[in-house]
Parts: C-alpha cells; structure tokens; sequence
C-alpha cells in the first residue's frame, strides 16, 4: 500500500514538471528548457510576444513566440539551416483518447495521417493565391480534401486585389484593391485580415521600403471626383496611414535608393519621375521622361536610376539626385524592369517584338536580346535561373543566369498548363502569376482559365503537381513558410496564436540528427472580461463522440446553473466543428430542446471523414471545454471491427 502511496506521488510529480502545473512562470519567460541530444544544444523558450502588459499565465488566444537556440555540443557553433520539425497538440489523442507515445506523435504528423493532424503544425509552408474574387485563398499543398482541392482557409476583402506584397518574415500580407479605395492588412500567423486602410485613391503598385517599416502604396483618381492621384505610407506596424503626397497624373511604380535615402516614383501619363526624401516625405526634384515612363530601378553598383520609356523604347539613366547621365536606345515596346539577383543585369520585356533585353547593368550596354514567343511581360528570379511568363502562350520560358554571361543564351520552355493568361475573363492584375518556391528552386504558376496553381521544381520537364482552389480564381500566387524559420546564426523562431485551452504537446523532430523531444505544457483558458457574463456549458454523453459519414450527428449539451452561468432573452449559440486536420469550420445551431430544461441540441452531417474539434458558442461569452468527434467513412461491424473502403 506504502509503495502504492509513493508511486502515485513520483506520478504527480511527473505530471507537475510535463505539464507546467504549480507555480506560475514569470512572464519574461513561459518555458524554458535545454535539450541535449546527438551531439547538439537546443535552448528552448516561449515568451510572450510583447513583455507589456504580459500574462502570468500563457493562455488560448495568446500570440506567443517559440525561439530555439541550437548550437553543436562539440565546439558551440551555431547550427544553420537546420531542417527541424514541429507541431503543437492536444495531449490526449482525438483518434484514441490515449496520450501517445513522443515517436508514436511524431510519426503520425510526419506519415499525413488526416486523424492525426495537429492543432498547429510549425512546419512546411502555405501558397497564397490573390483571387478574381474579393479574397485571398490559403492553400496547403500537404492536404488534398477528397482529392478536390487543397483550400485550407480564404481571408475576405473588401474588393477584389489588384497588387499585393509581403513582409520577409512573411508575418504580414498587404492588398491593394482594385476598384475601393483602400489597402488590405492581413496577419499571415493568424491567417486573419486586420484591417482595410483607407487611401485617396484607387491603388496600383505596392512596395515596401528596404526597412519594410512603411509601405508605399501608387493611387490613380481613375476619373472619378474626390479620387487623388498620387502615392500614400502606411506604417506596417500600426497599420496607420502616415502621409498622402499628391502627384501628377498616371500609374505610379517605385525604387529605392541603396541606403533608403530617395524615393523614385514614376507617373506615366504626365510622363515624369518625382524624387521624394524618405524620411521627410518632401518631393526633391521632378524629373520630365520623354514618352511613357513604365519602370524605374536603383543600381546599388553605381547609384544611378534607371527609367524605362516604353514609347521611344530607351533607357534614361540618372544619377542618385536625378541629374540626367545618358540613355539606352532599344526598341519601342519595351516595358517592365528587373534586376538580376547579383546586380549585374537588368531585364526588361518588349510584349510586341516578343524580346526580352538584357543589359549590363554597371555600363548600361546592351549584352543579349533574347527571342520570348508569345508576348513575354513578367520575369522572376531564382537562385539559378529567370523565369519568363507571356500572355499568348501557355509555356513559361527559363533562362539559365549562369548563361547570360555566355554569347546566345537560350531559353529552355515548360508548360503552365493548358490555359492562356490572354484568355483570362476576369483581366490580370498586375500581381505577378508567378512565385518562388520557399527553397528558391522552383516556381509556383498560377493558371486561372483552370482554376489551379502549377508547382514546377528546377530540373523536371514539367510541373510535378497542381493546387485545385475550387470556387476561387487564384490570379497570382506566392509561398510564405508556416511556423519556424531561421532569424538568426542557429536561431529558430515562430510567433504562433495558441487555438485551444487544456494540456498541450509541442513536438519537434530532425533527421540530421535525429532528433525526437516532446515537451509539454498547460495552456489556461482564454481571459474573460470581467464585465462579460459568461454562459457555461458541459457536454452530454460519451467526451469522445463517434458519427458516420453523410449520417445525422446529433450532439447535446447542457446549461449549467450557477452565478456565472446568466442566460438572456434572445442568445443564441452554436457548435463550430472545426477538421483537426485544419480546414473551414462548420457551425450547427444550438436549439433548446423543450423535453428537457436547461438542454440543448445541435445537428448536421459532415461528408469527410477524420478527427473534428467541436466548440461552443455564441452571442454572449461561453464558458465550456471542447469536445471530439471521430467520423468514420463506413459503419462499424458488431464486433468492434470497422470496416474501411
């Protein structure tokens, strides 16, 4: 009985240090602990993202930052690029209701188990689609929904985007809406919109100063009274408008002198180019442009700006203040401007006579006019090659960069699917149809005539693999990477918005070395105003509810009588069925099943099969805990064992 006794103290004692019970942390760090394991340190922290006003306690709804520092044991070098796993879970297994083993965990996020899906998984990486529609499409390439289609959310926005730009750290997603006046903010953590700012005018290009602290948005008054022409700076931190300059008239695109001092801002139709102060916001100079100024450029090689006319087919170079130097006569047409990730060229389409020119971009010479079909008006960069897109033609053209330091340059060609870009119903914004690859080896193409977006990886013939966005019309597309990236020499962090309460299991995994740690800790309950009043709820039944796909769910739970628990005239409640595997959520009415005081019930269905979270809420505060729903694609034998298609 005594060894009864004191094996049950070791158990507790267990339970304390896994799951944080006892005293609260300090706020200045939630957790900390060191993990020793094939020959690496890995100095593991959660604190809050900002130390004012910080919790005691973490808790749901919390935006939280998971930091690692991992350095080898050997000589205490930081380890970089370290390819490491990680996923936030319940405790408890919604497939079982057992606390699973920390490789058992592991191997059931890393096999794509849908019953196994983590509350958060911190690794691998989302593609974002800018829609014909109002919205942005979240698509998560490890899933396919019945082999459908991989929309994992979608952020609504108040008009349809016409540009859109991102921060480095892929934290924040900016959108300009083409016909409302106004920039779309939205949270890529939280995968939520913000806020919509408002500006004078209609805006075109977007960019984001070298800092990323501002962001510079071009508006056009697109004939209508009260529209302005000109440019506006909103603080990315505040998410505030700082400062409207009007400026003459025509679409605007901007550059940024090396060390951030000068702002260059084109405007086509009057056919100029104004340099504004960075830091005051004051205009300098206002440079006139023969023609159509389409493009402009900073070469941090020798400090000059380059002008792209798209009229007379030159390119007028001025010097940092905007003295004229020279210009470069190629041919009428010419249009969009990029340089090359090593400075040392610049690129510039002509859709009319199917080139795309490349220039030296320290003497300004022209060096190779590559032969495009099909009226070649985008380029992106990789690490190893340019990627060319054209409108009349559903073949991307690569050109190798290594080659355009050898005489004739050829481009090798890959098919974006079957659609032209020409083609598209909805007209093409000027957000680029094409995105990086998170590695930088391999592209993203967005094909709107068939609704998908194309993964091509560097080496193959053809794309390997497409994203189906049923019910959206993706019109440019980009990755952004989910959870841990690299800040720093061995520094790993994420900042993560924590989804649920009760006893959670952050796991991390690395093959080299291998690595398997499961840490655990005690997540409290979202705070409630103490104004609020709060309507608490229990479940009724088994914690763990069993259902059938495409057969009548029916869930029940109960009121809880008690000076907290004050229910008013006109409240309404719901059950939100959320996919543990991520996805759109579900909401079911709660309705007050007369037979019974103080019960309530909701129903539906669900046509997917897998493990499901099931919430309470409503219109007034609700105090209960989740609970888990396993549906099952066939019904179970009499004898226990379930049959599967």
């Amino acid at each position: 009985m005594q060894t009864c006794s004191i094996r049950r103290e070791i158990l507790l004692v267990l339970m304390a240090l896994l799951f944080g019970v006892g005293p609260a942390v300090s706020h200045a760090s939630y957790l900390k602990k060191t993990i020793e394991q094939e020959g690496l340190r890995v100095q593991f922290l959660i604190d809050p993202v900002t130390e004012q006003s910080a919790p005691a306690r973490i808790h749901a709804d919390q935006l939280i930052r998971i930091r690692m520092a991992v350095t080898r044991q050997a000589d205490g070098h930081p380890l970089n690029n370290w390819n490491v796993g990680a996923w936030l879970d319940h405790a408890m297994s919604t497939a079982s209701g057992a606390m699973p083993a920390c490789g058992q965990r592991v191997a059931g996020y890393l096999g794509g188990d849908l019953l196994q899906r983590p509350l958060l998984d911190l690794t691998g990486y989302y593609v974002l689609t800018l829609d014909a529609e109002p919205s942005v499409s979240v698509l998560d390439p490890s899933v396919s929904f019945a082999g459908r289609t991989s929309l994992y959310s979608s952020l609504k926005l108040k008009g349809r985007g016409f540009d859109w730009i991102k921060t480095s750290d892929d934290a924040k997603l900016f959108v300009g809406l083409a016909e409302e006046p106004a920039v779309a903010i939205a949270d890529l953590q939280t995968l939520q919109v913000l806020t919509h700012v408002p500006v004078p005018g209609l805006p075109t290009r977007l960019a984001l100063a070298p800092d990323e602290r501002l962001l510079w948005v071009g508006h056009i008054a697109a004939g209508k009274a009260g529209r302005q022409e000109g440019v506006s700076i909103i603080d990315t931190v505040t998410n505030q408008l700082v400062k409207s300059l009007p400026l003459p008239g025509g679409h605007h695109e901007f550059a940024f002198s090396e060390e951030g001092r000068y702002v260059y801002v084109t405007n086509r139709q009057a056919g100029s180019v104004t340099v504004v102060d960075a830091t005051t916001f004051a205009i300098i100079r206002t440079m006139t442009v023969p023609g159509e100024p389409l493009s402009v450029m900073s070469i941090p090689s020798n400090s000059t700006v380059w002008v792209v006319d798209g009229k007379h087919g030159r390119v007028h170079r001025y010097a940092a203040q905007g003295q004229a130097i020279d210009s470069v006569a190629l041919q009428p047409g010419i249009g969009p401007a990029k340089l090359s990730p090593d400075k040392r060229y610049v690129l510039i389409v002509n859709p009319s006579q199917h080139r795309v020119h490349v220039l030296n971009a320290g003497t300004g010479q022209p060096v190779h006019a590559i032969t495009v079909s099909g009226q070649p008006y985008d380029v992106m960069f990789s690490d190893q090659y340019v990627y060319v897109r054209s409108l009349a033609s559903e073949q991307v053209a690569m050109v190798s960069l290594a080659a355009l330091d050898k005489p004739h340059p050829a481009p090798q060609y890959i098919p974006a699917g079957s659609g032209i870009l020409a083609q598209t119903k909805e007209g093409l914004p000027i957000a680029s149809t094409m995105g990086l690859t998170l590695n930088r080896s391999g592209a993203f193409l967005a094909s709107p005539t068939e609704r998908t977006v194309y993964h091509y990886m560097e080496g193959m013939n053809a794309p390997d693999s497409g994203l189906r966005t049923y019910g959206h019309t993706p019109m440019a597309a980009l990755a952004i990477q989910r959870g841990l990236r690299q800040v720093g020499p061995g520094e790993y962090s994420a900042v993560v918005k924590l989804p649920s309460a009760g006893r959670m299991v952050l796991a991390i995994a690395s093959d080299a070395p291998k690595i398997r740690e499961c840490i655990g800790l005690h997540v409290d309950r979202a705070p409630v105003n103490e104004l609020s009043e709060l309507v608490a709820f229990e479940w009724l039944g088994d914690p763990v509810h069993r259902a059938v796909v495409g057969q009548p769910i029916t869930m029940r739970v109960r009121r809880k009588d008690g000076p907290h628990s004050r229910a008013r005239m006109g409240d309404v409640f719901e059950l939100r069925v959320v996919p543990t595997r991520g996805g759109r959520s579900l909401r079911w009415p709660l309705k007050v099943d007369q037979n019974n005081a103080g019960q309530m019930v909701g129903e539906g269905t669900l046509s997917e099969p897998g493990g499901y979270y099931v919430h309470i809420g409503g219109s007034q505060a609700v105090e209960a805990t989740f609970s888990t729903l396993i549906v099952e694609a066939s019904t179970p034998n009499t004898d226990g064992n379930e049959n599967y298609p």
